[in-house]
């Protein structure tokens, strides 16, 4: 019986002591990581997930995930936990990726830097994206945001008042001609 709870002490602590190993991992190639806010795909595997919520990525095995805004134009927005060494495109892509709708020339990350100032990243994934946004790694509190494009709603909307205009003019001709 003491070899039993010896055992499990030594469980306890190795395991205590893989999550540091884990954390200081993250910590070195992520500025200002607050170890409240990490979770490992271990402690989610069986929460429920649903639209506008939180989000797990169980995708890589033993890997810190941070905490990341994805918001807008994309399949489910929301706060997500993705892995600590994500890319920018991965991040959007584990969010179910950009809506029909996206807006793909104007993608914004937004960065918390020195202090209370903020520092704007801007993508243009319209052709499938650059280098830049294929490399560029994501960081624990960043806020992407997809803007929905418009045209067709705006173009919809003209066009169904050029076709009044045309309806109205062809009126006032045919009544003209009649008389």
């Amino acid at each position: 019986m003491l070899y039993i709870k010896k055992f499990i002490s030594l469980v306890i602590i190795l395991q205590m002591w893989s999550f540091s190993v884990l954390a200081a991992e993250a910590a070195a190639t992520q500025s200002e990581l607050n170890l409240q806010e990490i979770a490992l795909p271990s402690e989610v595997k069986d929460l429920n997930k649903s639209t506008g919520s939180i989000y797990y990525s169980t995708s890589v095995k033993n890997k810190v995930l941070i905490p990341v805004h994805i918001w807008g134009e994309v399949r489910q927005a929301g706060l997500h936990f993705i892995p600590s060494d994500t890319t920018f495109v991965k991040g959007i892509s584990l969010a179910g990726g950009p809506s029909g709708s996206a807006k793909l020339d104007e993608i914004v990350l937004i960065r918390k830097s020195a202090g209370e100032n903020y520092k704007e990243v801007e993508f243009d994934l319209s052709k499938g994206g650059d280098a830049t946004a294929h490399q560029f790694k994501i960081e624990p509190g960043d806020t992407i945001f997809i803007k929905k494009d418009t045209f067709m709603e705006n173009r919809a909307y003209y066009t169904s008042w050029i076709g009044i205009l045309i309806t109205v003019i062809s009126t006032f001709v045919i009544v003209n001609k009649v008389k």
